[in-house]
């Protein structure tokens, strides 16, 4: 594929680690000789310095045979302005980063389609919503939903569990649910039934929504976070209070900005608003915030969403979650003993990657930094998966066929499940698999 990034940022470098690795062509563009350096000198990559939104640029860029643009500068107008010309040049995909506070009204993360872009991603809302899927989720420091929500995949750490030291065939999973991959000293596995379950094991379970919450229940002994306290009212604040009060959660937030303070308790009626330093321990005592199911920290300064969970838990609260702008910092926060760790960057890596894809793919997701993704996709009729049982379709070790939506049934299939013209499929592979998997259902003749 001829692949443009503008804006070699946070989000910029992470998509050309993924698409590098992949063999694609690609053009890095930004106006910063320090980052287009940067990027010469770890990728295999033609690059450019200069003004991502001109037009002379974009031509020299060769926007007009690339198969995506990505712009994913720190200037929402630029990246708008970037793909609209991109797109008017002949690019086949274009997408465009937004996370400024006009676009904080939002009710959902991606727009398709606007302004004459394909897609017009909000990161910071696409996190809110993350976020409030694992506050309703018993234990999960991880949750997406595929399928048009009919599938959910879940990750989950295991502290105290009646799951551990057993092997897989002999727990009694509920309906329609299975452990998709295992993570164990940072390796990522595919278990088979032999595998027996250890305490401090990273687990990804994957099924019907109901399967996969009365799953979470036996894995762990949290519950669903009816109370939670947010740190920070900017946009992923408010796009997070948002979303928990349609959930009926109670919901108190804490915030420096007397003025922010103040707007947020004239525009959210059913919240309590504190003016006040989210990392003063005093404060958090005072607040009874040990009494809350979740913690959310998600201003947009690191060390205060550190600083603050960390306070957090010392008072007593059960589990708390801190958004983190410097993606490389998320494993140093768990180390820490944050539950959950969370990058507005990398959620919009993720939904950029499946435009490098093509081929139906309706959604990725990688998993544990690259060792592992969830493929969503429409099967064609021409490739090779189609139209046999699943114990004759030849995947490579690594990989699972997790899921088939046929019509309105969601299937977890066994070894006589086919996989029929037309259904969705959800696959997990590892990275030496995915090679074998996208020959499988790849259409004949691409």
């Amino acid at each position: 594929m001829n692949i443009v990034i503008i804006g070699l940022g946070e989000v910029g470098r992470h998509l050309l680690s993924v698409l590098d690795k992949e063999g694609h062509d690609i053009v890095a563009v930004d106006s910063s000789p320090k980052a287009v350096q940067y990027a010469e000198e770890h990728y295999d990559v033609a690059s450019m310095v200069g003004y991502g939104a001109s037009e002379t640029l974009l031509k020299i860029a060769g926007v007009a045979r690339a198969d995506l643009v990505a712009a994913v500068t720190n200037h929402d107008e630029m990246n708008l302005i970037a793909a609209l010309g991109a797109k008017q040049l002949g690019a086949k995909h274009v997408v465009a980063r937004v996370q400024g506070t006009s676009w904080s009204e939002w009710t959902e993360g991606i727009r398709y389609g606007l302004l004459g872009v394909d897609v017009v991603i909000n990161p910071r809302v696409l996190v809110a919503q993350e976020l409030s899927r694992i506050a309703r989720s018993y234990g999960a420091s991880d949750v997406v939903d595929l399928a048009q929500d009919r599938v959910e995949l879940v990750q989950i750490d295991l502290d105290e569990s009646r799951v551990l030291n057993k092997p897989l065939s002999s727990i009694e999973l509920p309906p329609h649910t299975l452990v998709s991959a295992v993570v164990r000293d940072g390796e990522l596995f595919v278990p088979g039934g032999a595998d027996v379950l250890v305490k401090g094991d990273r687990v990804y379970l994957i099924g019907r929504p109901e399967g996969v919450l009365a799953a979470e229940r036996l894995f762990s002994k949290e519950r669903e976070a009816r109370r939670v306290c947010i740190v920070g009212g900017g946009v992923v604040g408010k796009a997070l209070a948002r979303e928990l009060l349609s959930q009926g959660a109670t919901v108190m937030m804490i915030e420096s900005d007397l003025e922010v303070a103040e707007e947020i308790s004239a525009e959210f009626q059913g919240i309590e608003v504190v003016h006040g330093d989210g990392t003063d321990g005093a404060l958090l005592e005072e607040e009874e915030v040990g009494t809350y199911d979740l913690f959310a920290a998600v201003t947009r300064q690191d060390e205060i969403n550190l600083m603050a969970a960390l306070l957090a838990q010392r008072v007593g609260c059960k589990r708390t979650a801190t958004i983190v702008q410097r993606a490389d910092y998320a494993s140093i926060y768990r180390q820490l003993g944050v539950d959950i760790v969370l990058s507005p960057r990398t959620v919009a890596s993720d939904q950029i990657l499946r435009f490098s894809r093509g081929g139906g793919l309706h959604s990725l997701t990688v998993l544990e930094d690259g060792q592992a993704e969830v493929v969503e996709l429409t099967a064609s009729p021409k490739c090779r998966a189609v139209n046999k049982p699943l114990h004759r379709m030849n995947l490579p070790r690594g990989s699972l066929l997790a899921a088939i939506v046929h019509g309105d049934d969601v299937i977890i299939p066994h070894g006589k499940d086919v996989v029929h013209p037309g259904d969705r499929v959800i696959l997990m592979t590892t990275k030496d698999a995915r090679p074998t998997v996208e020959r499988l259902f790849r259409p004949r003749g691409e």
